[in-house]
């Protein structure tokens, strides 16, 4: 090797040694991350944890099994309100262990936000070592010019100088290594915990939904004991009675989606089959889906539309324009319209606190239909929207402009 390709592979290492220095930027944690307390024994307390939240999950399997035999019994009302205690159970344990996965997912975001300071510390640590390395590199590469103008009779010393310089930047490379694989390992961190962050939010939100559906649950329980007053013969009459309110809409449906359709003007019709909202959604959100799996009288009779948490009189208006097919109180829905409009559309509105058409009244689309209540097998103040298409009760969703 020449003294002129030392000198080149020396200047080239300083320069980019110096330019990854520059780079490396250890100060960026927030203000919260840099207040942390992390327990000693935070990996034990993290496994703890875990194995809490198995247990837990084995208990919400076993309250499962007993819904799932409840359901594939008669349905009477004591199977009824064993289904609805063993839903309420399950839905109490799903709570638990919901709020222990929040604890579980704080400890391990801890963990990261320690991980991270270390690593930040090893970082710096790393720093300081290429800086001295290069200081060393410096100091041999400025002695060679002095070794070469003395000739030949130092030539000895002139390879002890080179064998230092490359040693010395054989410790280099190894430094910069090391500082990579801290860096790499320290993004990664950081990528780990924001990760953590979005999983903690979806879990609150998991949390407040199962606080409701306990609510819902409770609330299923104590109407079903209200309305049959523990009288078999009174939960059978109630059962009868449901599934005669389906039949009869299904039936008035098929007689007057053709009679009312024709009333309809074509500049009244629905347009690209898109319904607007019932009332606006933003606010409170779904409570509960169509077909949703865990309706509280789902044992009962599938929901056959969404509903839309809102308070006691807020207004419901009409999703397209259309005529009324009539105006009803049943035990299903309370009181409840339904309107006709074009292309085998029908949508019905239930569980009303007040009504405010009248039967074979047009109505235009956002024309006030009556307001939220909670009448009939509701748990709480929403209204229960559906759409029905040729009679039959399909998803609302498809239909439903983004609000």
């Amino acid at each position: 090797m020449t003294m002129s390709h030392v000198r080149a592979k020396t200047i080239v290492s300083i320069f980019g040694i110096l330019i990854l220095i520059f780079c490396f930027d250890v100060s960026f944690l927030r203000a919260d991350e840099l207040s942390i307390t992390p327990s000693p024994e935070a990996a034990q307390t993290i496994e703890e944890k875990k194995a809490n939240i198995n247990d837990l999950n084995q208990q919400i399997q076993v309250y499962q099994k007993k819904i799932e035999e409840a359901q594939s019994q008669a349905v009477t009302l004591e199977t009824e309100l064993d289904l609805l205690q063993n839903r309420i159970g399950r839905t109490e344990l799903q709570i638990r262990e919901t709020t222990a996965q929040i604890d579980l997912i704080n400890s391990e975001i801890v963990k990261i936000q320690q991980n991270i300071l270390d690593m930040q510390q090893k970082l710096g640590r790393q720093k300081e070592l290429i800086v001295t390395v290069v200081q060393k590199i410096q100091a041999q590469d400025q002695a060679l010019p002095i070794q070469i103008f003395y000739g030949t009779d130092r030539f000895s010393s002139l390879l002890d100088t080179v064998q230092r310089l490359e040693q010395i930047q054989g410790d280099l490379s190894k430094a910069v290594s090391e500082a990579k694989a801290t860096k790499n390992s320290l993004e990664q961190s950081r990528v780990d915990q924001e990760k953590k962050r979005g999983e903690i939010e979806q879990v609150e939100h998991d949390l407040e939904k199962h606080k409701t559906q306990l609510d819902e649950e409770q609330e299923a329980k104590s109407i079903i004991l209200a309305t049959t007053q523990q009288s078999e013969k009174r939960f059978q009459q109630l059962v009868q009675d449901l599934k005669q309110e389906q039949i009869f809409i299904q039936n008035q449906i098929q007689q007057l989606q053709a009679k009312l359709e024709q009333r309809i003007q074509p500049t009244d019709e629905i347009g690209g089959g898109l319904l607007s909202w019932p009332i606006n959604p933003g606010a409170r959100g779904l409570s509960s889906t169509f077909h949703d799996p865990t309706y509280p009288f789902r044992n009962l009779f599938e929901h056959p539309g969404i509903d839309l948490p809102a308070p006691t009189g807020t207004a419901v208006k009409a999703a397209a324009p259309g005529f009324v097919a009539w105006t009803r109180r049943g035990a299903q829905y309370g009181n409840y319209v339904m309107v006709i409009h074009s292309e085998g559309i029908a949508t019905l509105y239930a569980h009303l606190s007040r009504i405010d058409v009248i039967a074979d009244q047009y109505i235009p689309r956002g024309g006030q239909i009556g307001a939220v209540g909670s009448t009939g097998l509701s748990t709480g103040p929403h209204l229960h929207f559906e759409v029905r298409k040729e009679g039959i009760p399909a998803d609302p969703l498809f239909y439903l402009q983004f609000p």
